[in-house]
């Protein structure tokens, strides 16, 4: 795959995964009706060809301040033209891939530009994960202690005796339905609550996280015993974060991780009609700075300049989780899909032996990580499925060859 050719790589198949442009799609009285994109239809195809870079002109969104002075990567481009039909097919916006430090592969479709803001969804909750372990190495936040220690607020509902470790591993014994397919899962009303859409005709429920979590009362099964992917449950670890913390999460994970990391661009999150982000998927940064965090948790948690900003000991628990995790992680639903994976403190742990990381979000947004390897690949798309299986596959499957194969 690799070579000494020019990086950017000619678009094929454009009739496969049109763009955004060709599409027709966008804001204005200029485009097309059926193509303008608004609040009620921005997280839908085709639409998302066009929204997932704009999400600032969808919803309400805080600010994650840049670093001063950015930490730059050094570059080293190559060819990687065996990775075209991949990109092409999964309707890649921008993908980036990081070396033994170096930049050797960036290349931007779809109208997506250096300084773009991509939504990365649930990307969020692995970033989210990383103030975490920050927090839990300075004693601000324990990982055995309940949600109700933090979140009082919710001592009557299902979450209340659930711990951080919990919530961090998805192992939480709430009725909550994640099920993108059922149009009546809590799914559809967690996105009004957490500020993604407007309220749809019936929906009778808080316009804010906190107070839509004391409606989560119904119990199916014990907490620690099953993973069940549930994404409130990173929105009910931010917010037990921000109280452990006393401070708002866009101050803290600015002060703490973006800004020390080096930043070249701000973060946003989509915030609820509370200000509370939207931990579960709401996060948006450029390519860069997404590869760039990546090549943060592939160095041990260090940034490019040698600061250590996320603790080492929290990342070796992510990379390699104790076999129980795994052997929960077989009884999930998931198990077939991802043979052999965890999932570990926001994290999906694609090798749990070699420690290779990954953070995934839906309509195909990737963060690959390979410490051992050196090596990170940073993705973001607009897919039309929530979840493709086979494209995911393509995905994993091209990048770990892509991994095994790069010239040191």
């Amino acid at each position: 795959m690799a070579g000494n050719t020019p990086y950017h790589v000619p678009m094929s198949h454009l009739d496969l995964t049109p763009t955004a442009a060709q599409l027709g799609l966008g804001m204005g009285t200029e485009v097309v009706y059926d193509k303008r994109v608004d609040v009620s239809n921005w997280t839908l195809p085709p639409y998302n060809r066009w929204s997932f870079q704009h999400v600032q002109q969808m919803t309400r969104t805080c600010r994650v301040a840049r670093a001063a002075t950015p930490q730059p990567f050094e570059l080293d481009l190559r060819d990687l033209a065996g990775l075209e039909p991949m990109l092409e097919c999964t309707w890649t916006d921008a993908f980036a891939v990081v070396h033994e430090g170096r930049l050797v592969f960036e290349q931007y479709r779809n109208g997506m530009q250096p300084d773009t803001l991509h939504l990365m969804m649930s990307c969020s909750k692995s970033m989210t994960s990383t103030l975490v372990g920050i927090a839990h190495e300075s004693g601000h936040l324990s990982l055995n202690a309940n949600v109700d220690r933090y979140l009082p607020e919710l001592a009557k509902s299902a979450l209340a005796d659930a711990s951080i470790q919990n919530l961090l591993d998805m192992q939480v014994g709430v009725l909550w339905n994640e099920d993108y397919e059922d149009l009546e899962g809590h799914w559809r009303d967690l996105e009004v609550a957490s500020g993604w859409r407007e309220p749809y005709e019936g929906y009778a429920l808080p316009l804010n996280q906190l107070d839509y979590m004391k409606t989560l009362t119904d119990r199916e099964g014990a907490h620690g015993t099953a993973f069940h992917y549930q994404s409130v449950l990173t929105d009910v670890l931010g917010l037990c974060l921000e109280r452990a913390l006393g401070e708002r999460f866009d101050a803290a994970f600015a002060r703490l991780v973006w800004q020390p990391m080096g930043a070249e661009y701000d973060l946003v999150s989509i915030i609820d009609q509370g200000g509370y982000p939207a931990f579960e998927g709401g996060f948006n940064c450029s390519l860069r700075d997404f590869a760039r965090f990546g090549w943060m948790i592939a160095s041990g948690g260090q940034a490019m300049n040698g600061t250590q900003v996320v603790p080492g000991q929290w990342l070796d628990a992510c990379r390699f989780p104790a076999g129980r995790l795994t052997e929960i992680f077989a009884r999930s639903e998931y198990a077939e899909l991802m043979p052999g994976h965890a999932y570990h403190n926001c994290w999906w742990v694609r090798d749990p032996r070699r420690g290779v990381l990954m953070a995934l979000g839906i309509h195909g947004q990737l963060l690959y990580i390979d410490p051992e390897r050196r090596f990170v690949a940073a993705k973001f798309s607009s897919q039309p499925a929530h979840v493709d299986a086979e494209l995911s596959l393509m995905q994993f499957e091209a990048l770990d060859a892509l991994s095994k194969e790069m010239p040191t």
